[in-house]
């Protein structure tokens, strides 16, 4: 009889490890209340949060929505009207949407999220092209756009 009651124990226990990611703290809904460019493309330097100003001023609101099992959605309002939801998924360490992976630092009622963009060229209808150089790029008549690194803050709701 003692051996059942440890092993039931012991089945409750890990039973109850299992399900310790679908009890995370970061399950909710969290609102986008900060967003900047770094002055480097390394994530380092001051931040520049003037495009947040921005898109405040024209209503933009971003939230996401994590679910237990590790699925969220993000959703992109502009003065109310929704604009894009996209689908994710999420673990104790990173958060992935349309194939990009960043990592995360949770801090109480609030995350980090920094994501890193590679130097590009861009044609008139907003395609990328194969240029590799801003030389290359400016000289066939497109945009370049230089390496950049964003930093986005959430707080939960």
């Amino acid at each position: 009889m003692n051996k059942i009651i440890i092993l039931l124990s012991l089945l409750a226990f890990f039973a109850c490890e299992d399900n310790k990611d679908d009890d995370s703290s970061l399950i909710g809904t969290w609102e986008l209340s900060n967003m900047g460019e770094y002055a480097n493309a390394d994530c380092t330097g001051e931040l520049d949060n003037t495009g947040w100003a921005l898109a405040q001023a024209f209503g933009l609101t971003a939230t996401m929505t994590m679910k237990a099992g590790g699925k969220g959605t993000y959703l992109i309002t502009v003065g109310g009207t929704e604009m894009e939801s996209l689908s994710f998924t999420w673990d104790e360490k990173t958060i992935c949407m349309m194939g990009e992976c960043s990592s995360y630092k949770l801090s109480g009622d609030s995350f980090d999220m920094s994501q890193s963009a590679e130097a590009y060229c861009e044609d008139d209808y907003g395609d990328e092209t194969n240029h590799s150089t801003k030389a290359a790029c400016e000289s066939a008549g497109n945009g370049w756009f230089e390496a950049s690194c964003t930093k986005m803050t959430f707080t939960k709701k």
